[in-house]
């Protein structure tokens, strides 16, 4: 059987057309009607963010807070932005999410959520209390757009159902505490403090990445001229020119954002208020915070590459691997063994790609989130995450023994 390389599955995600490039970034009729009225409160909004220690500031905390409503002034024909209508506030998130791309709706977004809560706990608010309430159970329910990766189904596993069993409490918490991702959280975090430089390309600074990596449990040196012609020495540091030069740091790096535990600005990183507050009492959301970091690392391991010249899909194989030990604990040389007879393009008769794919398993087993010995299995702890992040996208039925696991997904952060 061929594996199929799919198309993005929405416009959303696309690059906009030429005449699109500015998205909701262009100054319209709206935004000339706004203009007298940004002044008059624009100063304070941009005192408190810089007081709550916003990961917006500046001129593009001004950029993205104008467009948005002057967008909203267009609709609502008015130019009072205190008291906000509903009905035009809900049609402005509509266009908006169809205007650009995702990611500069989001950030607009991101930054409107601010403003909100600075007319409310200001007392800028123009409108009445339920008027505010209105608004604000709108925009916490509205349902924004999220980057999800493409996964294709699994035929495979179409027979197959992936029971979660019902744990105690207690025997999750031991089973947390004791996984190596669990303690590089909390010392991560810990090593990042108030805030850290990063680049153009949003990772961190380089003059950062040695004491971050070693955060991390990862022994890394600078080096200033060109990695030895025969890749990474077998024994010593890790050799680094960039963030990027340490897997495991950008392992790490990536779930963090992704979990909502790192807010990122174009010069600047900080720690979210979540993380704020899980490192002022780690016990108290440990399991939570682990969960979803675990979740954003089974996905990083697993996302297929919509490249049309890619033949073989190492994220395709490595996920299929994940849902057959999620299944149950399955032979490790059952897997690592090529199939014959199968379509060339099926990566499970390529022992090439199979290697690919067990080295990122090896990532995973070296965080605790996979077991492999002479099985391959996955901790009971984490098994939720993984079927919340995979198993239903790859087509694979599952079950929770425990009704209380069929709560949010944990990509929703429930901890907040």
């Amino acid at each position: 059987m061929m594996m199929s390389h799919k198309d993005p599955k929405s416009a959303k995600n696309a690059e906009p057309a030429p005449h699109e490039a500015s998205g909701p970034f262009i100054v319209n009729i709206g935004e000339h009607r706004i203009r007298r009225e940004i002044p008059r409160i624009f100063p304070s909004f941009e005192a408190w963010c810089q007081e709550q220690k916003f990961d917006v500031q500046g001129e593009a905390l001004k950029t993205r807070i104008t467009a948005f409503l002057g967008h909203y002034a267009r609709l609502n024909r008015d130019s009072d932005i205190t008291l906000l209508n509903v009905q035009a506030f809900a049609a402005t998130l509509d266009e908006l999410m169809f205007l650009g791309k995702t990611n500069d709706f989001l950030e607009m977004t991101h930054v409107f959520g601010a403003y909100l809560e600075f007319l409310h706990v200001s007392g800028r608010w123009g409108g009445t209390h339920e008027e505010f309430e209105q608004i604000d159970s709108y925009f916490r329910c509205f349902d924004f757009p999220k980057f999800e990766p493409d996964y294709s189904p699994i035929p495979e596993l179409q027979a197959a159902i992936i029971t979660v069993p019902k744990l105690t409490e207690e025997e999750i918490l031991e089973a947390i505490n004791n996984l190596p991702v669990a303690e590089r959280v909390q010392s991560f975090l810990r090593w990042f403090g108030p805030k850290r430089e990063i680049t153009s390309l949003k990772v961190l600074n380089k003059k950062h990445v040695q004491e971050a990596a070693a955060a991390l449990d990862v022994d890394a040196m600078f080096i200033s001229g060109d990695i030895p012609v025969g890749g990474q020495p077998k024994t010593g540091p890790i050799l680094f020119k960039g963030a990027q030069g340490v897997f495991r740091l950008g392992f790490y790096w990536d779930a963090l954002v992704a979990a909502g535990l790192i807010d990122l600005s174009a010069t600047r990183a900080y720690p979210s208020r979540e993380a704020i507050r899980f490192l002022e009492d780690p016990a108290a959301n440990l399991v939570e915070v682990t969960r979803c970091v675990a979740q954003n690392m089974y996905r990083a391991v697993s996302v297929e590459i919509n490249d049309r010249y890619q033949d073989m899909e190492m994220g395709y194989l490595t996920r299929y691997f994940l849902l057959e030990a999620a299944v149950e604990p399955i032979i490790v040389e059952v897997l690592k063994h090529p199939i014959r007879g199968l379509d060339d393009f099926d990566p499970r008769g390529d022992a090439d790609t199979i290697e690919i794919a067990w080295n990122r398993l090896e990532r995973l087993r070296d965080e605790g989130l996979v077991t492999i010995d002479s099985r391959l299995s996955i901790p009971p702890a984490l098994l939720k995450p993984l079927v919340l992040e995979l198993a239903k996208a790859s087509e694979v039925e599952f079950r929770f023994k425990d009704p209380a696991d069929e709560g949010p997904d944990l990509a929703d952060r429930p901890w907040t």
